[in-house]
């Protein structure tokens, strides 16, 4: 009996999934888990972040990305996840070949995982991390300007801009933030409304200009978010600012907002 169970254990079929997993910048990560829904085994990545292996046909899971896409339908594939110890985990359907015992070979982009909360833009080789700057006001209770004074020496590439949002925030805290993303210009003087009429007044601070479109979505984790600018961004100075800081035209509810609030995350695109 003992014999007649092994031959089957070696005789059962398999297929091929083979892949290679790199970081975001396209660097090889060896000793990556790699995953395969359905298979209980784990595998790992070698020094050049290849892995290549063979699961069992009976117990893999298909899937479809796009159930109305007649192709997608036609062709399946299976789930793999890979991920390691400093890197956000992520997962991506192996595709089936038509006429190919394996599936087609699956690459897999792990972001680092930030070790701190905040917003971390994606660099040419690294993060950028975007620091915080409080919020000043200056003008008259009639009429003010909001912005920030400093803007940081270190650029996110001209295109479509990555941040990793790493917060402990719940999902429904993150709605209430009512998180912008504004292009900025810098305001050096400008006329005022006061009490007795128009003054000028020394500003110097950047202030949001319009609005940027983002889609922010949630990684396999609980604390962190892709944003995503929805095209690509020109030259120039953003930031993220959250309660609508930058736009806010009552200076009395700007000073009613906790300090905490009061604060902007500006990058430099060029």
């Amino acid at each position: 009996m003992f014999l007649f169970v092994s031959l089957l254990a070696c005789t059962e079929d398999t297929r091929g999934i083979s892949g290679l997993v790199r970081d975001i910048w396209g660097k090889p990560v060896p000793e990556a888990t790699v995953v395969v829904e359905g298979v209980m085994d784990r595998y790992y990545t070698d020094s050049d972040g290849k892995f290549s292996l063979d699961v069992p046909v009976s117990k893999l899971v298909l899937h479809t990305e796009d159930k109305e896409s007649d192709a997608a339908l036609a062709a399946g594939g299976v789930r793999v996840l890979a991920g390691k110890d400093g890197f956000i985990k992520e997962i991506s359907l192996a595709h089936e070949v038509p006429e190919e015992e394996d599936f087609e070979a699956v690459s897999l982009s792990l972001y680092p995982e930030p070790e701190t909360t905040g917003f971390y833009g994606v660099g040419r080789e690294s993060y950028v991390t975007l620091g915080k700057q409080r919020v000043q006001v200056v003008g008259t209770n009639l009429e003010h300007y909001a912005g920030i004074q400093n803007i940081p020496e270190e650029a996110l590439p001209h295109g479509e801009v990555r941040v990793v949002f790493n917060t402990r925030l719940r999902p429904s805290e993150i709605a209430q933030m009512n998180l912008h993303l504004s292009r900025l210009e810098f305001v050096n003087k400008a006329e005022v409304k006061g009490i007795f009429g128009s003054e000028s007044s020394a500003v110097n601070l950047w202030v949001a200009k319009d609005d940027v479109p983002f889609d922010l979505v949630g990684f396999d984790t609980r604390e962190d978010y892709l944003v995503t600018s929805r095209g690509p961004l020109e030259p120039g100075v953003y930031a993220f600012h959250a309660h609508d800081v930058l736009h806010e035209e009552d200076d009395r509810v700007l000073r009613a907002l906790p300090k905490e609030q009061l604060f902007a995350f500006p990058f430099e695109v060029r």
